[in-house]
């Protein structure tokens, strides 16, 4: 029932991970912790700069059950390493962090194209490959979140990676690029760790018409689970990273693994005309992942949060935009700078600044 280390690197099924991003409280996330582990997962996934979430996962995961039960993935964050002694550093403290003494899964984070340079020339997929040989991490592997030119170039290039985790759910492969990067995996025999299959929620928050479209299908459905059907039903997918952050959440997305079943033309079809109505509402494509980190303090994933619910029609107006004011001075879009140090950050290649001022034109 429980999935072997050897699946997840494994094409041929997939199965549910639990994504450690988007956590709540630390008795909340103990008990989606159990759930999880009493439903048959077993793969955790974790980051350097996911504020708190490897303490998180030490206290709630890592202090109360076997080692035997579970697998842990953590990730090297490249703009903070400028050589192999400050990677070593680096995965030390995670080691402190998380209470483990090694990883099962261990990734190159958010490799894009601007940081190729860096990464070819500090080695660190010839570190990640020596910290292999003294047992500190079980598999190497990497994030990716550039160019389809340049995830083929690091397939081509890279036999020490094992595994790629890529963002695919049905919007960004109908209508971005995701499908051309599953196409390249799938070509170099990569197996894929899916993240944002639901993309930060969006695919759970639809405008109230596509939403219809799925509800009238089959009422008795989460619109979330649609999303998490589909990433986990394509092919050369092992494992489903869901950033779940509710009991409900994790009880919906193990109700979804349970009887996974690919999904048939018809629903394809449906979700197509979905990503249509989707396709009519102007909003931002942020998944609130929060590497922006805005060094003057703005909280853009909420700005960009409130101001997309009102857009899909997500609630009445007024009160959103009244949320939306009780952000703390400093923290809403007009106290924007304009500095540009989010945008280099930035997984989607979001032009922050310029969002920021539709947010302030709408909501202030």
């Amino acid at each position: 029932m429980f999935p072997t280390e050897k699946d997840y690197l494994t094409v041929g099924k997939s199965f549910l991970g639990f994504g450690a991003m988007r956590m709540p409280n630390e008795k909340e996330t103990a008990r989606m912790i159990d759930v999880y582990l009493d439903g048959g997962g077993n793969y955790f996934d974790t980051a350097w700069i996911y504020g708190g979430s490897e303490e998180m996962l030490r206290k709630t995961l890592v202090s109360r059950h076997s080692r035997s039960k579970f697998f842990v993935a953590d990730k090297l964050p490249p703009w903070e390493v400028k050589n192999h002694a400050d990677c070593d550093n680096i995965l030390q403290k995670q080691f402190g962090r998380t209470g483990l003494d090694y990883f099962d899964f261990y990734l190159i984070h958010s490799l894009s194209d601007e940081k190729e340079k860096g990464v070819n020339d500090m080695g660190l997929f010839e570190w990640g490959a020596e910290q292999k040989k003294k047992g500190l991490i079980r598999h190497l592997g990497f994030s990716f979140h550039g160019t389809t030119e340049y995830l083929s170039r690091l397939l081509q290039s890279r036999p020490e990676a094992e595994f790629v985790q890529l963002q695919l759910n049905y919007k960004d492969i109908m209508c971005g690029n995701a499908g051309e990067w599953q196409a390249l995996a799938i070509k170099h025999n990569v197996p894929i760790i899916v993240m944002e299959p639901v993309r930060g929620g969006a695919l759970a928050a639809l405008p109230p018409s596509a939403e219809k479209l799925l509800k009238d299908y089959a009422p008795e459905r989460s619109v979330a689970s649609w999303a998490i059907q589909y990433a986990a039903t394509l092919q050369g997918v092992t494992c489903v990273l869901s950033g779940m952050s509710t009991l409900e959440q994790v009880q919906d997305n193990l109700k979804t693994f349970r009887d996974l079943k690919p999904m048939t033309a018809e629903e394809i079809a449906m979700l197509e005309n979905v990503m249509r109505e989707v396709g009519k509402i102007s909003s931002v494509p942020c998944t609130a992942c929060k590497y922006c980190d805005c060094p003057v303090g703005i909280d853009i994933p909420t700005c960009f949060l409130l101001y997309n619910d009102i857009k899909r029609g997500s609630g009445t107006a007024w009160n959103l935009k009244m949320m939306y004011n009780t952000l703390p001075e400093g923290k809403r879009a007009s106290d924007c700078v304009g500095c540009g140090a989010c945008v280099r950050l930035c997984p989607q290649k979001i032009n922050i600044p310029e969002e920021l001022g539709r947010v302030r034109k709408e909501m202030e």
